[in-house]
């Protein structure tokens, strides 16, 4: 029923065209999403949003959510990916070193259906095209529907999704998009809240169908969400953005304990703490950063008193 020839037909495409897709299908993997996001939670100006620290609080809240309703959809439905979805033909002139990494980023493995690339890209950007103040809303939105359709693109390209799976993906991003936003009306503990309950639904429906693979990644997801709801509300995250180099810092501390859970597959218990001590961290960093400057221009005003 999902397959109408599209995948088969574009996944024959040159070599070289093919390879740029695997470069190109990065901009909607779970990695490059936290990761932009996390930069842009730590760096941001009021030119990005007025709120800065509140804006890409939700945003990170809304993809973690996103992430949580795709473990669920795909443990749900089970449905696999197309039969060549494993395997990639290797540019004869990539260098030895790196075929291993294409082999990662060019092939898929588990359920297909809906694809998380769409659901993850269409909920990231599509919420920064809503809740940004950069340019207008129809550029923003033009952009981020580009970005969308690049990636949606670059998984049919690759084979490792139908084009029901990619439809299915953006229309449940786009749902779900539109009810978190409402209901956070602007509120990052809200969206941390979504994004727990989401989590707990995904865990459920990966116990109930028996799906012990994504166990960790369900964990790490409710780990973090629950700890970002937790964390936002008490501690002062609108500070000031901080350097680019604390940013780049703060951002590889907190991406340590989840590459650790994803990479060692170290169950669900620890997978949940790694999970709430990564998106601790990265949210508690402008606060932190902020009270040391503080500690450190009160003591300086003491000494002179």
């Amino acid at each position: 029923m999902r397959e109408l020839g599209i995948t088969e037909t574009l996944s024959n495409l040159p070599d070289p065209a093919v390879a740029a897709f695997a470069f190109l299908t990065q901009l909607g993997d779970v990695w490059f999403l936290f990761a932009a996001l996390g930069l842009l939670y730590l760096l941001a100006g009021e030119r990005v949003a007025s709120a800065p620290r509140r804006t890409g609080a939700l945003l990170i809240a809304l993809s973690i959510g996103a992430l949580a309703l795709t473990l669920a959809l795909k443990a749900t439905f089970a449905f696999p990916r197309p039969p060549a979805a494993e395997t990639a033909s290797i540019p004869p002139w990539l260098p030895l070193t790196f075929e291993a990494a294409y082999l990662n980023v060019a092939t898929g493995d588990g359920f297909g259906f809906p694809s998380g690339h769409a659901i993850g890209s269409t909920v990231a950007y599509g919420g920064a095209a809503a809740v940004l103040d950069v340019w207008n809303r129809r550029k923003r939105t033009l952009v981020a529907g580009g970005a969308v359709g690049v990636v949606c693109l670059a998984r049919l390209v690759l084979g490792v999704h139908y084009l029901v799976d990619v439809l299915a993906g953006v229309a449940v991003g786009l749902v779900y998009l539109a009810v978190a936003l409402r209901v956070a009306d602007g509120d990052p503990a809200r969206a941390f809240g979504i994004a727990t309950v989401t989590a707990a639904l995904a865990l459920a429906a990966v116990v109930m169908r028996g799906v012990p693979s994504e166990l960790g990644p369900v964990a790490t997801t409710l780990g973090a969400a629950l700890a970002g709801a937790v964390v936002w509300r008490r501690l002062d995250a609108t500070q000031a953005a901080v350097s680019l180099p604390v940013a780049v810092a703060g951002l590889g501390l907190s991406g340590g304990p989840w590459i650790f859970a994803y990479l060692a597959e170290v169950g669900l218990v620890v997978s949940f703490v790694a999970g709430a001590t990564g998106l601790s961290i990265l949210v508690a960093v402008p606060a932190l950063v902020g009270h040391d400057e503080g500690e450190k221009s009160g003591g300086g005003t003491s000494r002179t008193v």
